[in-house]
């Protein structure tokens, strides 16, 4: 295959570009040697790049798959040309937890619990909340360690059981307000706000670790947000600017932050 210029993927970490080399080289042994390849789990903004890297290598055969329709965090599968292309054949698992209707988990307690057991992030996908129950999908190899080691999260206790049943399941996404007033739409204006820090603090927090804004990774605070852009702080969560409410009296702009659950 020819040297791959990828001057066209803007502004790559270290970690994003060892994903792009981790894509190509799957796709050179899908070619040559007819050996499937997956990814861990990846963002969407880890999507993204994916799908734009295997698009200009104009390669066909591979899908993203997440245990579920409209999954967001998803494994890639790369696969030798021609072939037919199964969910089944995806290294992921759905993994149910059942516990008293009257309690209550979240997103964060769940993913909490396992990565408590040292388990990283890329080998969990989406988490779905519903009432008396809590929907993981993981990849196959931690499924032991889970079913072994989990028996509370947090003081409730929890029956965990490999298996799912989405037929009954709310999807509906939970959302906190944030609602203040901003200088302007700068990136460490709306972040300030959303994560409840200084401007000064937020803007070196985006210089040193990057805000991921509508899945592309930025590390200048001056960036231009605007209404409807979705954002993403790491160790803060998931934000949506949802509405921009006009002008305060000191010229200062109304808005509305949501939070993800």
């Amino acid at each position: 295959m020819k040297e791959f210029n990828s001057s066209f993927l803007k502004n790559l970490s270290k970690t994003d570009r060892l994903l792009v080399d981790k894509i190509i080289d799957w796709v050179n042994i899908a070619n040559e040697k007819y050996i499937e390849k997956f990814s861990f789990f990846l963002d969407c903004r880890q999507s993204k790049i994916a799908k734009q890297v295997l698009d200009s290598l104009k390669y066909k055969s591979y899908k993203f798959f997440g245990g579920y329709e409209n999954a967001f965090r998803l494994v890639l599968g790369v696969f030798p040309p021609y072939i037919e292309i199964n969910n089944n054949d995806f290294p992921v698992k759905g993994l149910t937890f059942t516990y008293r209707k009257c309690d209550i988990l979240t997103h964060r307690d769940v993913l909490g619990s396992l990565m408590s057991l040292k388990i990283s992030r890329e080998c969990i996908g989406d988490i779905i909340i519903d009432e008396g129950k809590a929907i993981v999908f993981v990849v196959d190899k931690i499924l032991p360690l889970i079913l072994e080691n989990i028996h509370k999260i947090g003081r409730i206790g929890v029956k965990a059981e490999v298996g799912i049943d989405l037929s009954e399941v709310s999807f509906e996404q939970r959302f906190s307000d944030i609602s203040g007033t901003v200088a302007s739409l700068r990136a460490d204006c709306v972040a300030a706000l959303a994560i409840n820090k200084s401007r000064e603090k937020t803007s070196d927090l985006i210089k040193s670790s990057g805000i991921i804004i509508d899945y592309e990774e930025v590390f200048s605070p001056s960036a231009e947000m605007c209404e409807g852009i979705c954002f993403s702080i790491r160790g803060y969560g998931k934000f949506l600017l949802s509405s921009v409410n006009g002008l305060s009296r000191k010229n200062r702009l109304h808005i509305t932050i949501k939070k993800y659950d």
